[in-house]
């Protein structure tokens, strides 16, 4: 009798395990979501969209590749993306229609397929950078511009990298930097204008290029340090922006955009300002359980919507806080089929006929 009744325990036992551990095997990582949504963005061939069924963007795809890079997933047909890819940025210069900001991100796509374009195109591409350098200093967003703004030279810093040539004149390029500096320890667009969290961070990232000096080269260290901290929220009962930074002091929801940004430059003056934790805590957050991919937060009911660029923020993020392993976490519920349906039923009718069997042999 005794042994009847620990083969029914068995069984019992044998079938909780079974049906309480399917979730736990078919689950899908924080990662897996976020590569998933990435590559329902993929437009064959010709990059990847911001959001799913959405149109091709450039900057969406340079951030596509960069953080499939990081798992070793390739795009669909690897090579003729690098020629298309290529071919848009001779397109731009044919048409003469060059937009600075689309030739980084093509350039910055080009560059993580590891593709070396042509020369002579590399030779168009120097010779507009060095047409947008300003007789005061810094460089504008066109060869057609006479004015110099701090996004478009950190662009253009970067795109005289992505061609591996030098920069001309930077002492001179410096100094208008640095002239853009304002009391309040921030950094605007261009000189006299009103400092915002963007211009200083990337005055802060082109300050920390190795051949623009030392960060320690800033007007003013220490009070550019506070201007950044500043956007951090550290009200704990903010329960949707604490950990976060905010774009501007008066913006009610913190930035997926803002976070990263500002959180790069103040690893870059002093990591050890850095709320690591909460900061972490606050990205993951962000995460969107519809799509799988990060998203930023919205106003009243309004739908939030994940998107590739949002993703990108959020994975430099931890990355810069040497998080990424968080990503490898299982999380929310595994998504219904009926392959699991199949196994959990199948499972349960075999526990009750196995029961209903020993209960029979029991009895005779």
């Amino acid at each position: 009798m005794k042994h009847k009744y620990r083969s029914l325990i068995i069984v019992i036992f044998l079938l909780f395990l079974t049906i309480n551990a399917i979730p736990s095997v078919l689950g899908k990582s924080r990662q897996s979501y976020l590569t998933s949504f990435i590559l329902d963005c993929e437009l064959k061939n010709s990059g990847f969209s911001n959001a799913v069924d959405g149109e091709l963007s450039l900057e969406a795809t340079a951030y596509a590749l960069d953080i499939l890079k990081k798992y070793n997933i390739n795009p669909q047909e690897v090579e003729t993306l690098q020629t298309n890819l290529e071919n848009r940025v001779k397109k731009m210069f044919d048409d003469d229609e060059v937009d600075l900001y689309n030739l980084y991100f093509l350039m910055k796509s080009i560059d993580i397929l590891e593709h070396s374009i042509d020369s002579g195109l590399s030779n168009r591409i120097y010779k507009f950078l060095n047409d947008t350098e300003q007789i005061t200093g810094g460089f504008s967003f066109s060869n057609t511009s006479d004015s110099a703004n701090i996004a478009s030279t950190y662009y253009v810093i970067q795109l005289y990298s992505l061609i591996n040539e030098t920069i001309e004149n930077i002492p001179f390029h410096k100094s208008w930097v640095l002239s853009c500096n304002n009391t309040d320890g921030g950094y605007g667009g261009e000189p006299s204008s009103t400092s915002n969290y963007l211009t200083t961070c990337f005055t802060v990232f082109i300050l920390d290029d190795d051949r623009f000096g030392d960060i320690y080269d800033l007007v003013d260290f220490n009070n550019t340090l506070t201007y950044i901290k500043a956007f951090y929220v550290d009200n704990s009962a903010d329960l949707d922006n604490y950990g976060g930074y905010l774009p501007d002091e008066l913006a009610e929801y913190a930035l997926l955009s803002s976070t990263y940004y500002c959180a790069k430059s103040i690893s870059i003056l002093d990591d050890s300002q850095l709320n690591t934790g909460d900061t972490v805590k606050w990205v993951l957050s962000r995460q969107n359980y519809k799509d799988g991919g990060f998203a930023e937060n919205t106003d009243g009911y309004q739908e939030i919507e994940s998107s590739v660029i949002s993703c990108f923020y959020a994975f430099e993020t931890l990355r810069i806080f040497n998080s990424l392993s968080k990503l490898n976490v299982e999380i929310w519920m595994v998504e219904f089929n009926y392959w699991i349906l199949t196994v959990v039923l199948g499972s349960i009718g075999f526990g009750i006929a196995l029961l209903i069997f020993l209960w029979k042999r029991r009895r005779i």
